[in-house]
């Protein structure tokens, strides 16, 4: 019985399935590392925007918890928090705030190390002192 050609397929198949596996966890790394530099560019724009708007309630209201209020409120996305750990206003006026984003992946978010590391943004925001 002759089985070079039978053997000349599985070969193929084997170097298929191979390039399929590789290619998938290529895409899987590609995507979440994609989606962890996005979370943590929008989330510093969020926090740039949350700090302008405390800035924004500070100088008319004077009122911390007040402007922590418009900071919460100008951040739309469901996944960021402004902390209140991090919030205060300098007696110039300039604001610093943080905000904490979670990070929707395929594969990091069920593996706890790297969940912890790369699932979970952390940004800085400032607003400068009004200028007169």
């Amino acid at each position: 019985m002759d089985t070079r050609g039978r053997d000349r397929g599985s070969i193929v198949l084997g170097w298929l399935t191979r390039l399929v596996i590789a290619l998938a966890v290529a895409g899987v790394t590609l995507f979440d590392t994609a989606s962890v530099i996005a979370a943590h560019v929008s989330a510093s724009d969020d926090a740039a925007n949350a700090a302008i708007a405390a800035g924004d309630d500070w100088r008319t209201s004077h009122n911390l918890q007040s402007a922590y209020n418009a900071a919460v409120a100008s951040i739309t996305n469901p996944s960021e928090t402004v902390l209140t750990r991090g919030f205060a206003i300098d007696p110039d006026g300039t604001v610093h705030l943080l905000v904490r984003r979670t990070t929707r992946t395929i594969l990091i978010q069920h593996i706890g190390p790297l969940e912890s590391r790369f699932g979970t943004v952390t940004v800085s925001g400032e607003a400068p002192p009004p200028t007169q």
